[in-house]
């Protein structure tokens, strides 16, 4: 992954799931939206981080997944 607001986007969820379901996420959720991790762009951001925030939420918990949209939110390349 080229993209360097895709791999933020990972880093951020790795801390919160681990690297393996991070990058599964990034990916699946990118495709819910539309886009590719390569073609992600500031633009997405907003609908990604509410996809990512359910799936999180999901999983983890609605703290953990409102914690992580929020930094995806506030990420700035």
């Amino acid at each position: 992954m080229a993209n360097k607001l895709a791999m933020e986007v990972e880093k951020i969820l790795s801390a919160a799931v681990g690297d393996f379901i991070a990058k599964a996420t990034v990916k699946k959720n990118c495709e819910l939206i539309g886009t590719t991790p390569d073609e992600l762009t500031m633009e997405h951001l907003p609908a990604l981080a509410e996809k990512i925030e359910r799936s999180v939420s999901f999983f983890s918990g609605r703290e953990v997944g409102m914690g992580v949209a929020e930094k995806i939110r506030s990420i700035r390349i």
